[in-house]
């Protein structure tokens, strides 16, 4: 049986771990050429990895409630 929360959980944490990833890559291609404004908002981008631990929580709780 499909459980839909699962994979909705599943794909939002796909998603964010995604984002986070790209952040860090652009960030880690950008270093001494982008302006000051572009590194910042990279650099927030790459330290603040919670969507992706949120979304990653949500899917282990899920899972262990329901055992799916």
């Amino acid at each position: 049986m499909l459980c839909e929360e699962k994979a909705r959980l599943s794909m939002d944490h796909d998603a964010a771990t995604s984002k986070f990833s790209e952040a860090v890559r652009e960030l880690h291609q950008k270093i001494g050429t982008s302006s000051m404004e572009e590194y910042d908002r990279l650099e927030r981008a790459c330290g603040a990895p919670v969507n992706s631990e949120r979304a990653r929580l949500a899917l282990e709780q899920h899972v262990a409630a329901h055992r799916c």
